[in-house]
């Protein structure tokens, strides 16, 4: 954002005129040179590069993918075990066919684990990786959600500095008539200093919205994974109407992705539950005999494992399990209870904005820009101080940054309302 510096001038309605016009068709976001409005990067058009190109959102999709392979992987009986083995081989010549004890043996075993392990095992996966789709759509509307923010901050600096610019014209034009009075020997010299004052002060205040511009571009870069800040349009996005059902909090993804992990964690308690069945191994092995005259061997075996100490193992390992399912479930409806708190809150801010932003656009600014006029005219006509004239200068800036400050903090407050109510689809509670 280029400002250029104010110079004293002699004819002030040519001045404000000319810094009003500077101020709409010059300064592009974070651009000394405005590019064409058709290159310029819509709020939409971000939005859906956002969605695409965000490596966290990949990362939270190749997971998502992770955990779909792993559910099938987990539901699995384990592989069964092959052995190969010789016995009773005699060391001085290594014949298996001297004694009638000398055997060689091919066995196979399969491990059957407790009685509705597997099952369970299935539900938890399978309720693991919904959770992490829906942290997926989370995290996809907090994405769409953090991008509006740093974009309502990047107009707001572009606005606000486009304010301070046109405040900078007004402010000249008083230091013009304080000057023109101290020639005339109508003022003092403390008059036309106070007025210089207030110019610098106006451009410090630039210099600092300049910055602020840039960390928003910075950040809206960052998010569209770009190693350059884009040209953005400067136009306010049309403003919807929230939705601000209560209801669809219900089908908000971070809220289904907590439901989801507390339906896992309740299968983990099936898990630990299945612990007090023994495991099972069915083993069968085949003896080759080589001695003349003896027969082949076929053994068979089945094995159990023996869960009959529990207190310790079994018993501990089900109670901490129905300890995470608890806090689980502890936890969604604690989220449940926030996100509703959230969207009141955002609700109730959201009608205070716009009464306010209507208040100032209609009576605050337009009083507060007559009221400097006739500070002025009295000024010039010396029936008015410079302390009051500069006083109803800076009410003019205050109510002008404050309609911006409002329609910022609306536009905001309305994509957090978006995001409170953010459905399972993907899709906005606005229909966006």
């Amino acid at each position: 954002m280029c400002l250029p510096a104010a110079r004293p001038v002699r004819n002030a309605p040519r001045v404000v005129l000319a810094f009003v016009l500077l101020g709409v068709t010059a300064m592009g976001l974070g651009h000394c040179v405005p590019a064409d409005a058709a290159q310029r990067l819509s709020l939409s058009q971000a939005e859906a590069l956002a969605v695409r190109v965000n490596p966290s959102l990949e990362g939270l999709r190749q997971a998502a993918a992770g955990l779909r392979h792993e559910a099938v992987a987990v539901g699995q009986l384990p592989d069964p075990r092959l052995s190969l083995g010789a016995q009773n081989v005699p060391l001085n010549n290594f014949s298996m066919s001297q004694q009638q004890m000398s055997v060689v043996q091919f066995g196979v075993s399969q491990e059957f684990p407790p009685w509705g392990t597997l099952a369970a095992r299935r539900r938890k996966a399978a309720f693991t990786t919904r959770a992490a789709i829906e942290n997926g759509y989370e995290r996809r509307a907090e994405i769409v959600f953090l991008l509006r923010q740093a974009w309502f901050a990047a107009l707001y600096a572009h606005k606000a500095a486009a304010a301070v610019l046109r405040e900078e014209g007004l402010a000249q034009e008083t230091l013009a008539a304080a000057r023109a009075r101290y020639r005339a020997g109508r003022a003092s010299l403390a008059d036309v200093l106070r007025a210089e004052l207030a110019v610098d002060g106006l451009r410090n205040r630039a210099d600092r919205l300049q910055a602020t511009d840039a960390a928003a571009h910075a950040r809206i870069a960052q998010i569209l994974a770009q190693s350059q800040p884009p040209v953005l349009d400067t136009r306010w996005p049309p403003l919807p109407v929230p939705a601000t059902v209560i209801a669809h909090v219900t089908r908000q993804p971070a809220l289904l992705a907590a439901r989801d992990e507390w339906r896992a964690a309740r299968a983990a308690v099936g898990i630990a539950k299945s612990a007090y069945w023994p495991t099972i191994t069915v083993s069968a092995d085949y003896g080759k005999d080589f001695f003349p005259g003896s027969p082949n061997w076929l053994s068979v075996g089945l094995a159990f494992s023996l869960p009959i100490f529990p207190a310790e193992r079994q018993d501990q390992g089900l109670d901490a399990a129905r300890a995470r399912s608890l806090e689980a479930r502890y936890r969604y409806e604690d989220h449940s209870l926030a996100l509703i708190r959230r969207l009141r809150t955002a609700r109730s801010l959201y009608a205070a904005l716009k009464r306010e932003l209507t208040r100032t656009e209609r009576s605050l600014l337009p009083t507060a820009q007559a009221a400097f006029s006739a500070a002025l005219d009295s000024y010039a006509a010396g029936r008015l101080g410079m302390t009051a004239t500069l006083a109803a200068q800076r009410r003019v800036l205050k109510y002008a940054l404050l309609r911006l400050d409002d329609r910022k903090d609306l536009e905001t407050v309305t994509a957090e309302i978006d995001w409170l109510t953010t459905q399972r689809s993907g899709r906005y509670g606005n229909g966006q």
